[in-house]
């Protein structure tokens, strides 16, 4: 069977008559934006409310998930009683995504989370290059939570060897003035290979943490000061933290610290949640 996506445009104009709305003309505008075949024959179909993803409920108990250009994103078992769904949410907007199934007396709620695309090329990590779980941190350097997760990443490098591989990301937070020198000094500091010595030391100095500390951090830990000068000040980096900044936002992060797991956003920022969801992510 084929399932059609086809939005229409209402245009209609109308007439207030003795309190009843009367149409006076009325025209439908349409065109066919996608057609794919579906593999089974279909039961009810509900969108995202971004339009971004098509759900499937099909006779074979399964919700097929699907995005706008029509490549399936992945599959949900149903009950087999299941006959209506409907979508809710959107975590582009911080808002969890949920599916509702409803199927003879039953209503069924299920949480949805998906993975984001992040850029991370030229970014710092720690782990394996070609690790096959990806841990993304986005950061403040004046944020006191954001101190506390180096501790925690270093512990679940050591339970996973050559499968997890760490990467920060700044995500300046307006509030701190200084979070914008320390996230380009320490950008300046991995021009030099020196980006962790710099993380970590910030960090440390973060309830003194002003222009003048940073510098000092900077020599302490030798770096080339003239050519840290002349890197604080460049184009480049200030392009490399406004990249930053607006993969967050794209990743819907809206505070820090935000992590991700192969795209995924970490909502238990614990040792024990995250790690399900890495050994979650080998399976797959």
């Amino acid at each position: 069977m084929f399932f059609r996506f086809t939005p229409t445009v209402l245009l209609l104009t109308a007439l207030m008559v003795g309190g009843i709305f009367v149409p006076a003309d009325a025209q439908v505008v349409w065109q066919e934006q996608l057609q794919f075949k579906a593999p089974e024959p279909v039961l009810d179909v509900a969108y995202s409310l971004d339009g971004s993803r098509v759900y499937l409920l099909t006779a074979k108990a399964r919700v097929l998930i699907y995005d706008a250009e029509g490549q399936q994103l992945g599959t949900i078992p149903v009950a087999k009683d299941v006959q209506r769904i409907s979508a809710v949410g959107l975590q582009s907007a911080g808002i969890p995504e949920k599916l509702l199934l409803a199927g003879g007396d039953q209503v069924r709620e299920l949480s949805l989370q998906f993975a984001v695309p992040i850029n991370i090329d030229g970014a710092p990590f720690l782990g394996a290059a070609n690790a096959p779980v990806t841990l993304v941190e986005f950061s403040d350097f004046l944020c006191p939570h954001c101190a506390r997760v180096k501790p925690l990443t270093e512990r679940l490098l050591l339970d996973n060897p050559g499968k997890l591989k760490v990467v920060f990301k700044n995500f300046v937070l307006p509030v701190n003035q200084v979070s914008k020198p320390a996230a380009l000094a320490a950008l300046a500091a991995q021009n030099q290979g020196k980006f962790w010595e710099m993380h970590d030391r910030i960090f440390a100095a973060q309830q003194e943490l002003n222009p003048e500390t940073i510098r000092r951090i900077a020599k302490e830990i030798g770096l080339d000061m003239n050519r840290f000068d002349r890197d604080l000040n460049s184009r480049e980096l200030a392009a490399r933290l406004e990249t930053d900044i607006a993969d967050g936002r794209q990743a819907g992060v809206r505070g820090t610290p935000a992590l991700f797991i192969n795209g995924i956003p970490v909502t238990q920022r614990s040792r024990e949640g995250i790690q399900q969801m890495i050994d979650d992510a080998i399976k797959r």
